[in-house]
């Protein structure tokens, strides 16, 4: 007989997991303190509008790994792609447009530049695999002074590296870049999924369900019960209990480690690691309603100023101050999926970094410096702003916890492969999944890779 799972938690590793190990069998529940699935990749409603936590668009999209859990779960339709290269998406620098790509952003720097920008890609695509697993633990920086010194080609392979981890380049992994950034050129599938981010969590629930798994929404853990040093099921807020031959928790690891488990569980040496695990940037994102439909793109980067000043623009961010004009990662997901809009209007997102200090913050002014950037980037939603919000880090506090930054524990030098926290915890039957524990990718993709990783380390267990 199978075993029985519980997984606390519903972001896109939990309910992967659900879904991955429901189909192998296991007898699968799951519980979510939300009344939405999903954790950072949800959708709520407003006013007919369906809005997305975050700002998102997925890098592998119908070619990476949350793809691939729908075919493994036989539910492959169950997500419907919508590509992002039609229209081809458009980057504006400085006010001036024209098509985002590597070559026209390369084009932007120093003559000099441009040579050691290309050779540099085509290194990434090169390199050997086995290079590749040395490189995880050299930062970003120090690989991209053996091509350049110059300020404008470190700020611009620095942009890019924000985009993908949200982790400034003097930390994150040059591995992990390389293999992520492979992953998005070769593939050539990055994509939005029509019925808002909700419909990938959304396919997985599906999984659960249809392998006679159980989801319960509004229905949050108390604690993990540990009897003997085995972990043997939960209790919930309304002090009913369940158990589970195997535990699973999507709830973040430090919450998991600290609270719903407690210190006195685990090693001191696996308490300290896990306490000083540092995690990805924060962002802050507008939702913008519009009353007409005022373009057709679907993505559009937004560079305000010159490489060379991208610098202490990034330092006046993390200082907490409110810049004069602000830039950064918009969608248009109405684009994607006309009815994440009511028919005739038109849905726009806007997201860019703020600093970790981010409690204490004038959102209001926020709010509108962002809406005023984004007016210079699409002037044709002057007159027609029916109304926006601003989705600050703590909605994804609310959502997914730790502290509300935007992907999970960063993947940083000493934070990926064999250093980063394993789904396998000192405690027995006790496992960690999504963006704190093993995986790989960018965003919601390291979830997802957490979870067939994870699959794979429970499935080789069974006899």
């Amino acid at each position: 007989m199978k075993k029985s799972v519980i997984i606390v938690g519903g972001g896109i590793g939990g309910t992967a997991v659900g879904a991955l190990l429901a189909h192998k069998g296991f007898q699968v529940q799951l519980f979510d303190k939300n009344s939405l699935i999903g954790g950072r990749c949800t959708t709520y409603e407003k006013e007919g509008f369906k809005i997305d936590v975050g700002v998102h668009l997925f890098g592998e999209g119908a070619g990476g790994p949350l793809q691939e859990i729908t075919e493994i779960i036989e539910l492959s339709n169950s997500i419907q792609w919508e590509l992002s290269r039609n229209p081809r998406p458009l980057l504006c620098y400085k006010g001036e447009k024209s098509i985002y790509s590597r070559e026209t952003m390369a084009k932007l720097l120093p003559a000099k530049e441009q040579e050691n920008v290309s050779k540099f890609f085509a290194d990434c695509m090169s390199i050997r695999k086995k290079r590749i697993e040395e490189l995880y633990y050299t930062d970003l920086e120090t690989f991209i002074k053996q091509y350049s010194d110059d300020p404008n080609f470190h700020a611009f392979i620095g942009m890019i590296c924000g985009q993908y981890f949200c982790v400034a380049p003097n930390e994150a992994s040059t591995g992990e870049f390389i293999r992520s950034f492979r992953g998005v050129v070769n593939k050539r599938a990055s994509a939005y999924p029509r019925g808002g981010c909700i419909a990938i969590p959304e396919a997985y629930v599906k999984g659960i369900e249809k392998y006679g798994g159980k989801v319960h929404l509004n229905t949050e853990a108390k604690r993990i019960i540990v009897e003997g040093e085995k972990a043997i099921g939960i209790e919930l807020k309304d002090g009913s209990t369940h158990c589970a031959d195997v535990i699973i928790s999507n709830a973040d690891i430090q919450n998991t480690v600290n609270n719903l488990v407690g210190e006195k569980h685990f090693p001191k040496d696996y308490v300290k690691r896990v306490n000083k695990l540092t995690y990805a940037q924060h962002c802050l994102a507008i939702k913008v309603a519009l009353d007409k439909k005022v373009t057709d793109q679907k993505l559009i980067m937004n560079v305000h100023i010159d490489y060379s000043d991208m610098g202490a623009y990034i330092e006046q961010i993390i200082k907490g101050q409110i810049p004069d004009e602000i830039g950064g990662m918009i969608t248009i997901p109405s684009n994607y999926d006309p009815h994440l809009a009511p028919e005739g209007k038109q849905l726009i997102f806007s997201g860019t970094a703020i600093s970790s200090d981010w409690r204490n913050q004038n959102w209001k002014k926020w709010g509108e410096r962002c809406l005023e950037s984004l007016q210079k980037v699409i002037p044709e939603i002057e007159g027609h702003v029916m109304w926006y919000n601003i989705d600050t880090p703590e909605l994804v506090e609310q959502y997914a916890g730790e502290y509300g930054n935007i992907i999970g524990v960063g993947q940083t030098v000493d934070q990926v492969k064999e250093r980063r926290p394993s789904q396998i915890s000192p405690i027995t039957n006790l496992y960690i999944v999504g963006c704190e524990a093993g995986g790989w990718g960018i965003g919601t993709e390291l979830a997802a890779n957490s979870a067939l990783e994870l699959t794979d380390i429970l499935t080789k267990k069974e006899p």
